[in-house]
């Protein structure tokens, strides 16, 4: 996904983007077997898994891990083929040029978890969770994530979209959307903003999930929402209920991303029902 910036002297500026991800997108080498595959998983780190570990040392930087959706879902399948092309850092482009041309047109089954890091979350991260910045920085660097949201985000989804069904047009499509990250009406020892900055954050995921929702249904595709699955495990959900990472040292990369029971119980089950159809 897209690399976050860094801003000088401030720890969290060399955290992964606040949605997803971060590092830099990394060679596509893919889990895979032998002969056509009949499911091929697309998409950022919340689809390759970062930070549910495991990672297979083929994928390099972009660490796909086994313990991520689409390699669980795969394990649970075993009469179809699999291959995995999920990236860290991947955004709606990376996907278009990087991944998707590795797309078979014979797939039967595709997954795609895209859309959080071609919004600018960077300066949302600083300006945002750290509790001694001041709201007018927060709104401006929710604002502006918004701005990519309505004005960008539309095209870049029908685009590639588009380009999936013009690729694998017998496949069943299914895009995710994301979680709410933060835990709303935390305690008030949580590290990660104000109660209302939180708010804010999840309220920018909702509008991120329904576009996403809305582009699925204009394409056919399946939308699988893990908001619900995810509800109650946000960071600051306290007593080891948390299935997103906070702050990870020294791997920040892995920071702000579902954990393995993240992608097990939270994403594996809203994806599985959607391939069921």
């Amino acid at each position: 996904m897209i690399t976050l910036r860094h801003r000088t002297g401030t720890v969290l500026a060399a955290l992964p983007l606040l949605l997803l991800a971060v590092a830099a997108p990394g060679p596509a080498a893919a889990a895979t077997t032998a002969g056509r595959p009949g499911y091929v998983a697309l998409g950022d780190s919340y689809a390759a898994g970062v930070a549910a570990g495991s990672y297979d040392p083929a994928s390099g930087d972009c660490h796909r891990s086994t313990r991520a959706y689409p390699a669980l879902w795969a394990a649970g399948h075993p009469g179809g083929d699999f291959l995995d092309l999920a990236c860290g850092g991947a955004d709606t482009a990376a996907v278009l040029s990087g991944q998707l041309p590795r797309l078979p047109a014979g797939t039967a089954m595709v997954t795609l978890t895209v859309g959080g890091n071609d919004l600018d979350f960077s300066d949302a991260v600083v300006d945002c969770l750290q509790p001694l910045t001041t709201e007018g920085r927060c709104t401006q660097a929710l604002d502006h994530a918004a701005e990519l949201l309505h004005d960008q985000l539309p095209g870049r989804l029908d685009r590639l979209l588009g380009a999936i069904g013009q690729a694998a047009p017998g496949a069943r499509v299914v895009i995710t959307g994301y979680p709410h990250l933060l835990q709303e009406h935390a305690a008030a020892t949580c590290w990660a903003g104000t109660d209302d900055r939180r708010t804010r954050f999840n309220q920018l995921a909702d509008q991120l999930d329904e576009l996403i929702q809305r582009q699925a249904a204009a394409h056919g595709a399946q939308f699988a929402d893990p908001r619900a699955t995810f509800a109650g495990h946000g960071i600051c959900a306290g007593r080891g209920g948390e299935w997103i990472t906070g702050i990870v040292l020294p791997s920040l990369w892995e920071s702000f991303h579902p954990t393995a029971d993240g992608q097990s119980q939270g994403y594996l089950p809203v994806v599985a029902q959607a391939l069921a159809g």
